[in-house]
C-alpha cells in the first residue's frame, strides 16, 4: 500500500517521476538527526519497494520541532490553491479553527438535565401561550400544509409487496386528485418507488406525473433511491444511491430542480447527509426523530431552525437550512400543533367508518357549513401555538403518515376537508391568517421572503444518539442484523471495484471503436441492479436491522444478487482489458475465487486444484481497487501444500502454508484441502499475475507450526505435513519487527510492546454481555436498547481451545469459545500490516435467552470520559460519556472507526462493518458484535431479533505515539495510517482465477496511465459509468462518466506521511487526453454543472470533501 520515496521502478520510471522521485530523495536526507533506528528503516526501504511506515523514536516532545523540512513556497491559506506543499504547511490548516457557529451539540449535552417533566397536553415540552394581536392584516400568519405519505421500501413488508399493494395505488391516487385542482399540492420522497411505477405506468401516466411535477404541485424531496439511514450507512452508499435516484429523475422526469431534502423517520441525523444534500445542489432540508430534550430545548430558544454546518468548516460554505418539526411524530396528531387530542381530529382519514382511529376518544368528523367555524378556530389555534416556536410568522405543517392516500376516497376526504377550513379562515379578516397547501420548497422561500438566512442561527454537530422517550435511547439497531452489515460493507466493495473496471472497459471499447464481443449493455444492466439493490437496502429499515424476518431475507438475496452482478462485471471487464483481441464472452477467461453460495452464508474460497497432471499450474490475477501501492497476503485454497508461487516468471519466495479448519471453530484439519498465503506487491489500481505450480524440484512454500497449550487439545489428526508442539512457556507471545503481543494461558491478551521503543502498553481484551431488562414497554429490541444492568464479563469456559499457528508471513491465536471466536493475526511481511493487530470476531447467538454481545477493549490511555467515532466513515466526531444519562444513551453509532487518545498515545479501532460503540471508562472501549432479543421492543416491527446468522466482525487495532492532544475541537481527525487502513479493511483485494490459458496474458496491467497517481490524501470515491440518457427501462452505457473523489482530514505524522507523494493529479492522468472529448465539475450527483475545466486542469478538491467531475470520453 505505501508508495517509497526510494521507489526503483526501473524501465517502468517515467521522466516526471524520476524528478519527484529526486525531490522526495532530498527531502528524506533532511531528516536524518531523528534516530539510528530510522537510519536503519531507511536501508530497509532501499531494499524494499514498499516500506512500513516508521515507529518515532523515544524522544523529548520538542525535538519534533527541530525537524526542518524545506518548503518550497510559503504556508498557503486553507482557501489557496497550492502546489507541491511542504509536509509543514500540509498540516497548517490543522491549526485553524472552523467558522464559528451559534450553538453545536456539546453545548446542548452539557446544558440539559436530561430530567422528565410533564409538559401537559405536549408531553415532552410546555404550555404555549400566545396573544391573537400578534398578527395584523400585514403580518398575518402564513401556514403551509404539506400533504405527504411516507412509504418504506421494505420493514412489515418487502420493497416490492409495499408497491403491489399499497405504494402503486398511492402515486396513482395523488397524480390524479392533483390534477382536480392546481391548489393542491404533494411530496415524494422515494425514487425507488417511483421508478418501480413508473415502469408499468401507461403513457398517459407518465405525462400526468411529468405535468403535476413541472407544474410544481408535486415536488420531488432529496430523490435519493431510499430516504436512506444516516448512523449505520457508509458515505459511498450514501452518495451512491443519491445519485441513483437523481439519475432516474434526469432520465425520466428531466431537467427538474430538487431543492430541498426530507428526512422525517430516519432513528438520529448525521451532518454527512446534510454535507451530501448541500453537495447536491439543496438549498433546505428538514428532519423528524432528534432527541425529545433537544427539541424542547431548542423550541425554548426558537432555534429549531437553523444553518446546520459541517464541523471542519473554514468559512462557512457547508451551511444548509435545517427545519426540524418539533413534536413527538411525523403523523397527523403530532404535526398541527402541540394538543396530539385535537390535532387527531383533523386526520380525516380517521374519519366514521375508517378501519383506524383517534386515540384519544374524538374522531374527526366531516367539514360542513355548520361546523366549519368551530372546526377552523379549533384548528387554527394549534397552529397559531406551533408558530411559537419558531422564529417567524410561518409555519410549516405536515399532512400524512406511513402509506397514506391509497384510495381516492382518503385523499378526497384529507384534500376537500382542509380546502373547505383554508378557504373559510382566510376569509375571516380578522384572523391574519393565510392558509393553504404547499410543498416542502413552499414552506422554504415563504419563509426566507420574510426572514434572511442570515438571521437564523447557526449548528454544528449530529443528532445521535435519538431518543423518543424517557430513558429509551435508539441505540441498538447500530447493531441489530449485524451479519447483513457487514454483507452491505461487502457489496460495496464488490459494487466500487466493479464500477471502476467496467469504466474503463468501456472507454477502452470506445477507443477502438469496435465491441469485440464485449456486452457493454449486458454488463451495464447488471450494474444497475446491483446499483440499486445496495442502493434499498441503505433504507432506513434495512441497514438498520429493524424490518419482520422475511424482509431481511429479502434484503438479502438483493444483496447476494448485487454481489453476484458485480463479480460477472468484474469477471468480463478484467478479461477484456487483460486479453483484448483475444477476448470472448462466449467462455469464462476469468472467474472470482469468492463464492456466496447463499444470502445468509459466510462467503467460501474456491479450491484452486493442483491434482491434474494435465496442468500443474494455476494462474490468478490479484486486482488493488485502492489508490495507494500494497504489499499485503492474500489467501487461496489449494489441494495440495508441495507448490511454489511465481509472477511474471519469477520466484515469489514470500509464501506460507497454512491448514484448512473444517469449520471457523473447528479443530479438525482438511485432509486434501490447505491455505496457500502469499505476499504480493501491486500498484494501485492494476492487475498482477501470480502462478502456483505444482513442485517436484523447486522448493516449496514453508509451512506453519500449530502449537498447543496441552496434549488433549491436539488435533485428533495430526497424520498431515504440519508440525505440532506444546507451548509450554508462562505466555503466548507473537512478535514481528516492531510489535510484541502478549496473552495469558486463558487466552486474554494482556499487553503490546513497541520493540523499537520497548514502550509497554498495558492492554486486556474481554468479551462482555448484556442482557435487557423485564419490565413491560421497556425491554430492548430491533430498535431499543435497554440493558439490565452494567455488562458482564464472560469468563473463560472449560472448553475453550486456544490455538497458536506460527509462519514466515503470518502468525495467529485462536481462541475459541462456547459463545465466541477469536483469531488475532500479526504479519512480518516489512509492510504497513506489521503495525496493526488484525482481529476476527466469529458469532453466531442461536441460545434462547436475550444477549448482548461486545468486545472490550481495556488500555492505560487517559482518555477521560471522551472518545471519537466517525460519522459514515467520512469524517469524525467527539463525544462525551455523561453520568447523567443511562448507559444506552453513551452508545454511538460506528460505521467504520473509533479512538481515544492521550497526550502519549492514539488507539484506534478500524471496523469492517457498522456497529455501536461506547466509552463507558476512561481507557476502555466497548464495541458491539451482535445481538439476539426474543420480545419487540413497541416501535412498530412486531416481533424480536432472532434471525442470527453466523458472523465474522473484522477489526484492525492501531496505536500511534501522540505528542499532543486536542482538547477543544468537536471534529477528530484520523492519522493517513488509519485512513488508507480503513479503506483497505474496506476494499479488499480480489482474486480472479485464470480459466482459460491464452497467449496473451499480461503480468501487470495497471488501468491508468499514470502510476502511482493518487497524492496520498486522495481517495477514488468512484469511476461510474452513466446511462446513456434513454428510456430508463432500456439501460444502456454512455461516453459520460463521473469520476469521484476525496480529500482527507487527518492528523499530520511527518514520519509516515513523507513516505508519499501529495502532487495533485490532472484528468490525463486518468485518461489520455485525445480520450477525453470534455471535462465539467458538477455537483455531488452531477445534476448542476459548476466549471468547465481541460484534460490538464489541476485536481484540486479541498480538505475533507468530495468533488463530481462529469467527463465525456470521445
Amino acid at each position: 500500500m505505501l508508495q517509497s520515496i526510494n521507489t526503483n521502478r526501473g524501465e517502468q520510471q517515467k521522466p516526471d517521476e524520476t524528478k519527484l522521485d529526486k525531490r522526495l530523495d532530498d527531502l528524506e536526507k533532511t531528516i536524518k538527526g531523528l534516530d539510528k533506528s530510522m537510519d536503519d528503516e531507511d536501508k530497509k526501504r532501499k531494499q524494499r519497494p514498499i516500506p512500513p511506515p516508521p515507529i518515532p523514536p523515544a524522544q523529548p516532545d520538542h525535538i519534533e520541532s527541530e525537524v526542518k523540512i524545506p518548503i518550497e513556497k510559503p504556508p498557503a491559506k486553507p482557501t489557496e490553491k497550492k502546489e507541491h506543499v511542504g509536509a509543514s504547511s500540509r498540516c497548517e490548516w490543522r491549526e485553524s479553527s472552523p467558522s464559528k457557529t451559534t450553538f453545536e451539540i456539546r453545548q446542548l449535552y452539557e446544558s440539559l438535565p436530561f430530567n422528565d417533566e410533564d409538559g401537559g397536553v405536549w408531553k415532552q415540552g410546555f404550555d404555549i401561550e400566545y396573544k391573537p394581536t400578534q398578527w395584523s392584516s400585514n403580518d398575518k400568519l402564513k401556514v403551509i400544509l404539506m400533504p405527504h405519505s411516507h412509504c418504506d421500501p421494505g420493514w412489515l413488508h418487502t420493497f416490492e409487496g409495499y408497491f403491489n399493494q399499497a405504494t402503486k395505488q398511492i402515486i396513482d391516487t395523488v397524480i390524479t386528485i392533483l390534477d382536480t385542482n392546481k391548489k393542491y399540492k404533494f411530496i415524494w420522497a422515494e425514487m425507488s418507488f417511483l421508478s418501480l411505477w413508473w415502469d408499468q405506468a401507461s403513457l398517459d401516466q407518465r405525462r400526468l406525473l411529468k405535468k403535476v411535477v413541472h407544474n410544481k404541485q408535486l415536488e420531488i424531496v432529496t430523490g435519493g433511491w431510499v430516504m436512506n439511514d444516516e448512523a449505520n450507512t457508509h458515505y459511498y452508499a450514501m452518495l451512491d444511491q443519491l445519485i441513483e435516484g437523481h439519475q432516474f429523475i434526469e432520465n425520466t422526469l428531466g431537467n427538474i430542480t430538487v431543492q430541498s431534502g426530507w428526512a422525517n423517520d430516519p432513528f438520529g441525523y448525521s451532518p454527512t447527509m446534510a454535507y451530501l444534500l448541500h453537495g447536491t445542489g439543496m438549498q433546505y432540508m428538514a428532519i423528524q426523530r432528534v432527541h425529545y430534550h433537544i427539541k424542547k430545548a431548542l423550541a425554548k430558544e426558537k432555534q429549531l431552525e437553523f444553518v446546520w454546518q459541517q464541523t471542519w468548516d473554514r468559512d462557512a460554505s457547508t451551511r444548509i437550512f435545517t427545519h426540524v418539526l418539533p413534536f413527538y411524530s411525523y403523523d397527523v396528531p403530532h404535526t398541527c400543533g402541540p394538543d396530539p387530542k385535537v390535532c387527531c381530529q383533523f386526520d380525516f382519514k380517521r374519519a366514521a367508518r375508517s378501519t383506524v382511529n383517534c386515540p384519544w376518544g374524538i374522531d374527526p368528523v366531516q367539514i360542513t357549513e355548520e361546523n366549519v367555524r368551530e372546526r377552523a378556530e379549533t384548528l387554527l389555534d394549534q397552529y397559531r401555538k406551533k408558530s411559537q416556536l419558531y422564529k417567524t410568522n410561518v409555519v410549516f405543517v405536515q399532512l400524512g403518515d406511513d402509506f397514506r392516500y391509497t384510495t381516492m376516497d382518503e385523499a378526497k376526504n384529507q384534500f376537500e376537508n382542509y380546502d373547505r377550513l383554508f378557504t373559510y379562515m382566510n376569509k375571516q379578516s380578522e384572523w391574519n391568517v393565510d392558509a393553504q397547501f404547499g410543498t416542502l420548497s413552499d414552506y422554504f422561500e415563504k419563509l426566507l421572503q420574510q426572514t434572511p438566512q442570515t438571521q437564523f442561527p447557526s449548528y454544528m454537530g449530529d443528532f445521535f444518539t435519538y431518543a423518543d422517550r424517557t430513558d429509551h435511547y435508539w441505540s441498538g439497531y447500530f447493531t441489530s442484523r449485524a451479519f447483513f452489515k457487514r454483507m452491505d460493507r461487502i457489496v460495496e466493495s464488490y459494487l466500487r471495484a466493479s464500477e471502476i473496471l467496467f469504466s474503463l472497459a468501456n472507454v477502452k471499447m470506445l477507443e477502438e471503436n469496435s465491441n469485440k464481443q464485449f456486452p457493454k449493455d449486458d454488463l451495464f444492466k447488471e450494474l444497475v441492479k446491483a446499483r440499486r439493490n445496495l442502493g434499498v437496502f441503505q433504507h432506513h429499515d434495512g441497514v438498520t436491522g429493524t424490518a419482520k424476518d422475511h424482509v431481511v431475507n429479502d434484503y438479502g438475496l438483493k444483496l447476494q444478487t448485487a454481489i453476484t452482478s458485480s463479480q460477472n462485471v468484474m469477471e468480463q471487464s478484467a478479461a477484456y482489458l487483460i486479453y483484448q483481441n483475444n477476448y470472448t464472452s462466449k467462455i469464462d477467461l476469468l472467474l472470482s475465487n469468492i463464492e456466496f453460495k447463499t444470502f445468509e452464508s459466510l462467503p467460501t474460497r474456491k479450491v484452486l486444484s493442483l491434482n491434474n497432471q494435465q496442468q500443474p499450474s494455476k494462474s490468478i490475477y490479484v486486482y488493488n481497487p485502492t489508490d495507494q501501492r500494497r504489499t499485503q497476503i492474500v489467501k487461496i485454497v489449494i489441494d495440495t501444500y508441495q507448490v511454489y508461487v511465481t509472477s511474471n516468471k519469477q520466484i515469489i519466495k514470500s509464501c506460507q502454508i497454512d491448514p484448512k479448519w473444517t469449520g471457523r471453530k473447528s479443530n479438525m484439519i482438511e485432509k486434501s484441502l490447505f491455505e496457500l498465503l502469499i505476499l504480493v506487491d501491486i500498484e494501485s489500481y492494476s492487475l498482477k499475475e501470480y502462478t502456483i505450480h505444482t513442485s517436484k524440484t523447486q522448493e516449496s512454500c514453508p509451512l506453519t507450526t500449530i502449537e498447543y497449550l496441552n496434549e488433549k487439545e491436539k488435533s485428533m489428526d495430526t497424520s498431515g505435513p504440519f508440525k505440532f508442539e506444546l507451548n509450554t512457556q508462562e505466555t503466548i507471545q507473537l512478535n514481528n519487527q516492531f510489535l510484541s503481543i502478549k496473552f495469558s494461558k486463558n487466552g486474554t491478551l494482556n499487553n503490546i510492546e513497541y520493540l523499537k521503543t520497548n514502550k509497554k502498553l498495558s492492554f486486556q481484551t474481554n468479551v462482555i454481555h448484556y442482557g435487557t431488562t423485564k419490565q413491560a414497554d421497556h425491554n430492548s429490541g430491533a430498535y431499543l436498547f435497554l440493558p439490565d444492568g452494567e455488562a458482564k464479563n464472560i469468563p473463560p469456559g472449560p472448553h475453550d481451545l486456544i490455538r497458536i499457528q506460527r509462519g514466515p508471513l503470518i502468525s495467529r491465536v485462536d481462541i475459541l469459545h462456547e459463545i465466541y471466536g477469536l483469531q488475532y493475526k500479526l504479519t512480518n511481511i516489512n509492510g504497513s500490516d506489521d503495525h496493526v493487530v488484525k482481529l476476527n470476531a466469529i458469532t453466531h447467538l442461536n441460545m434462547n435467552n436475550d444477549i448482548e454481545l461486545a468486545l472490550r477493549f481495556t488500555t492505560g490511555i487517559e482518555n477521560g470520559n471522551e472518545f471519537f467515532t466517525d460519522l459514515n466513515g467520512f469524517q469524525t466526531i467527539r463525544r462525551k460519556t455523561y453520568s447523567k444519562l443511562p448507559l444506552q444513551g453513551n452508545v454511538y453509532p460506528m460505521p467504520a472507526m473509533a479512538y481515544i487518545e492521550d497526550a502519549q498515545m492514539r488507539f484506534t479501532i478500524v471496523s469492517g462493518q457498522p456497529s455501536g460503540v461506547a466509552s463507558l471508562k476512561s481507557g476502555v472501549v466497548d464495541v458491539f458484535l451482535d445481538r439476539r432479543l426474543l420480545q419487540d421492543d413497541n416501535r412498530g416491527l412486531g416481533q424480536g431479533v432472532t434471525d442470527n446468522r453466523e458472523i465474522i466482525s473484522s477489526f484492525k487495532l492501531i496505536f500511534e505515539p501522540r505528542h499532543t492532544v486536542d482538547r477543544t475541537s468537536l471534529t477528530g481527525y484520523p492519522t493517513l495510517l488509519a485512513h488508507h487502513h480503513s479503506t483497505e479493511l474496506l476494499y479488499p483485494m480480489h482474486i480472479l482465477q485464470v480459466m482459460s490459458k491464452l497467449n496473451t496474458q499480461r503480468n501487470e496491467l495497471n488501468l491508468f496511465p499514470k502510476s502511482n497517481l493518487f497524492p496520498s490524501d486522495y481517495h477514488l470515491v468512484n469511476l461510474r459509468t452513466l446511462n446513456e440518457n434513454r428510456d430508463d427501462s432500456k439501460y444502456g452505457s454512455s461516453k459520460n462518466m463521473a469520476l469521484i473523489l476525496r480529500r482527507f482530514a487527518y492528523d499530520c505524522d511527518g514520519n509516515y506521511d513523507n513516505l508519499f507523494h501529495f502532487d495533485k493529479p490532472t484528468f490525463e492522468d486518468f485518461f489520455q487526453a485525445n480520450q477525453i472529448q470534455s471535462v465539467e465539475q458538477t455537483s455531488l450527483s452531477l445534476r448542476h454543472v459548476q466549471n468547465q475545466l481541460t484534460v490538464t486542469s489541476k485536481i484540486d478538491v479541498p480538505i475533507a470533501e468530495i468533488m463530481t467531475f462529469k467527463l465525456k470520453m470521445k
